[in-house]
C-alpha cells in the first residue's frame, strides 16, 4: 500500500470528526498514532477468587491444555448445524478486524510456558492498533504503517480492485474484478492484512471495495461514498449481525435503553479484554471443516484450501458464489453451533498461520491459555457481576449437560469433557471463553450466545457504534437508503450493492 496526499483519502485519524478518537485527542488522552487501549469491564484482576485457581507446579496450565484437548470434536461437521447463514461467521471476523488489532504481543508470545501478566502491565503495554470505531479502517486504512488503500489510477474517487488470474474460467454471473490490489510478492495492499487470511473473508472485503466504487459510480465523491458505506455497514452490525449472533431481546434492551455494564466516556474509550479475549471468540466454534457449493467450479472448499490465496492472486475459478453462504434453509450450509467444541482442523493450525504461535497449533489451547495470561475473570464471576440485569450463573450440572461426551469412545475416554472439568475444578470456576460457549449451548443449543455472552458482545459493539465516526446513533432518525426495502439494509443488500450476487439472488 502506498502513502498518498490525495485530499479525499486522508486517513480518518487526521480529519475532524465526532467520536471517540476526536474526543480522546481533545482531552489530551490519545496515545501514539494507531494506538488505543485495552482494559476490563469488571475490575476483578486482583481478586484471586474471581480468577482461575492458581495451582502449584503449573497445574492450572496443565488443566487448561487438557480441557483444550477435550474440545476437539470427534465429528468434523456435526449435523444439523444452526440455521444462521454461513456468511455471518466471516462477517464477525471482518468486524473484529475493523475494531481490534493487538500490539505488544511479545507479552503474550510465551504460550509454551504461560505466565499470568499483571493487569497494570497489560493496560500499559498491550495496545490496540485498530481504532475502536466502526469506520471500515480495515478497508480504507491506514494500516499499521500509515498507508491507505490505493485508489484507481483512472478515477481517484474509486478504490483499486484488480482482476483475478485466469485458470478454469469464471463462475456464471461473475466478472474478473474480484481481487485485492497486490504488491509484487502477492501481499494484499489493504487497510488490514488479516482480511487476506482466508478466501471467504477476502472476497467479503472485495465486496466492500466494490460497494464503495458503485456509490462513486452513482455520482458521489470519495468522502460521500465512504460516509454512506460506513453508515450502512454500521446498520448491518446493529440491525442484522447482532440479532443473528446474540439473544435478540438482550440486543433490543441495550439498543433502546443503553448499557448496564460497559459505558466508558468517549475520551477514554477502550475495547474490553472480556470481549476480545473471550466473548467475541465465539465464532471459532462456528467454523466448518469445509464449505459446500462454494461455486459451480468448486463443489466443496476445505477450510485449508481457503488459506491458499493469502499471498497469491485469486484465480477465476475461486471467485465465490455467495448463494450458499446466504442460505438458511439447507442444513448442508449451516454453520456449526456455538458449543464447547471446535472442528478438528482448528487443532492443526501450524500450516495455516505463521509466527510465534506455531508451537501451539490448537486454537482452543491458544484461547484458553490467552485468557489465563490476561487474567480474565471466570464465567461465574462475570455472571455474578451481571446479577442486577437478572442474569444467573450456570451451575456445574448445567455446564456438564452440554459438555462433549467421549465415554463411549475407547480411544478418548481420558478426554471426556465433563470429567476434565470436574477434575480441574472448572465446573465452579470456568474459563470465560469456555463458559460463554457452554452458556450458548445450554440456552439456545448453540443458535446464538447466552445471557453473559450476548450482554458483553452487544454492549461493546453498540458502545463502539455510539462512539464511531459518522455514527448513525448520533443522527436522530437515521435510516438506510441503499437497500431493496425502504428502511432495511443487511449483508445481502451490501453484496447486491457491490454487484457480486448472481442474477438469481436478490434483485436491486
Amino acid at each position: 500500500m502506498s502513502k498518498t496526499s490525495h485530499g479525499d483519502i486522508i486517513p480518518l485519524e487526521t480529519r475532524e470528526f465526532s467520536g471517540a478518537l476526536a474526543e480522546s485527542a481533545n482531552q489530551g488522552n490519545a496515545q501514539a498514532p494507531n494506538s488505543w487501549p485495552f482494559s476490563y469491564i469488571f475490575d476483578l484482576q486482583n481478586d484471586p477468587s474471581r480468577l482461575l485457581p492458581e495451582l502449584p507446579d503449573g497445574g492450572t496450565v496443565k488443566n487448561l491444555r487438557t480441557l483444550a484437548m477435550s474440545m476437539h470434536d470427534k465429528p468434523a461437521d456435526p449435523a444439523p448445524g444452526v440455521a444462521v447463514p454461513e456468511i455471518y461467521t466471516f462477517l464477525g471476523q471482518f468486524i473484529d478486524h475493523d475494531i481490534t488489532l493487538e500490539r505488544g504481543s511479545n507479552l503474550l508470545s510465551g504460550l509454551a510456558n504461560p505466565v499470568r501478566i499483571p493487569p497494570e502491565q497489560i493496560r500499559e503495554h498491550i495496545v490496540n492498533s485498530r481504532s475502536p470505531d466502526l469506520d471500515l479502517d480495515n478497508v480504507y486504512g491506514p494500516d499499521i504503517e500509515g498507508n491507505v488503500a490505493p485508489t484507481d489510477p483512472k478515477n481517484a474517487d474509486k478504490l483499486l480492485v484488480e482482476p483475478v488470474a485466469r485458470n478454469r474460467g469464471l463462475p456464471a454471473g461473475k466478472d474478473i474484478y474480484n481481487d485485492f490490489p497486490r504488491a509484487g510478492d502477492g501481499t494484499a495492499r489493504i487497510g488490514d492484512a488479516r482480511d487476506a487470511e482466508n478466501l471467504v473473508l477476502a472476497q467479503l472485503h472485495v465486496a466492500f471495495l466494490r460497494a464503495h466504487n458503485e456509490l462513486v459510480g452513482r455520482g458521489h465523491t470519495f468522502e460521500e461514498a465512504r460516509m454512506l458505506l460506513i453508515q450502512h455497514y454500521q446498520w448491518i452490525v446493529l440491525d442484522d449481525f447482532l440479532e443473528r449472533v446474540a439473544e435478540p431481546s438482550i440486543v433490543k434492551k441495550i439498543r433502546h435503553h443503553g448499557p448496564r455494564f460497559f459505558s466508558p466516556p468517549s475520551y477514554s474509550f477502550f475495547i474490553p479484554l472480556e470481549f476480545s479475549g473471550a466473548a467475541y471468540r465465539f465464532g471459532h466454534a462456528k467454523v466448518r471443516q469445509s464449505y459446500n457449493n462454494f461455486n459451480e467450479k468448486q463443489e466443496s472448499a476445505a477450510l485449508a484450501q481457503l488459506f491458499q490465496f493469502t499471498r497469491q492472486r485469486v484465480t477465476d475459478d475461486w471467485v465465490i458464489d455467495w448463494t450458499a453462504f446466504l442460505d438458511s434453509e439447507n442444513d448442508i450450509h449451516y454453520p456449526r453451533p456455538i458449543q464447547p467444541a471446535l472442528n478438528e482442523v482448528l487443532f492443526t493450525l501450524q500450516d495455516l498461520q505463521q509466527g510465534d504461535r506455531q508451537n501451539v497449533p490448537s486454537l482452543a489451547e491458544r484461547n484458553l491459555l490467552r485468557g489465563y495470561i490476561l487474567g480474565l475473570p471466570t464465567g461465574q464471576a462475570v455472571a455474578e457481576c451481571m446479577a442486577s440485569a437478572g442474569i444467573t450463573k450456570l451451575t456445574g450440572e448445567q455446564i456438564k449437560s452440554v459438555s462433549v461426551n467421549y465415554k463411549d469412545d475407547p480411544y478418548r475416554r481420558d478426554q471426556d469433557q465433563a470429567q476434565v472439568l470436574e477434575d480441574a475444578k472448572f465446573l465452579t470456576r470456568t474459563p470465560l471463553w469456555f463458559y460463554i460457549l457452554a452458556e450458548a449451548a445450554y440456552y439456545s443449543r448453540g443458535y446464538h450466545l447466552g445471557p453473559v455472552g450476548s450482554t458483553i458482545v452487544a454492549e461493546v459493539l453498540i458502545g463502539v457504534l455510539r462512539n464511531s465516526t459518522y455514527s448513525i446513533l448520533s443522527t436522530p432518525g437515521w435510516t438506510p437508503t441503499l437497500g431493496q426495502t425502504k428502511g432495511k439494509f443487511d449483508i445481502e443488500d451490501l453484496l447486491a450493492l457491490a454487484g457480486v450476487l448472481p442474477c438469481w439472488a436478490r434483485q436491486l
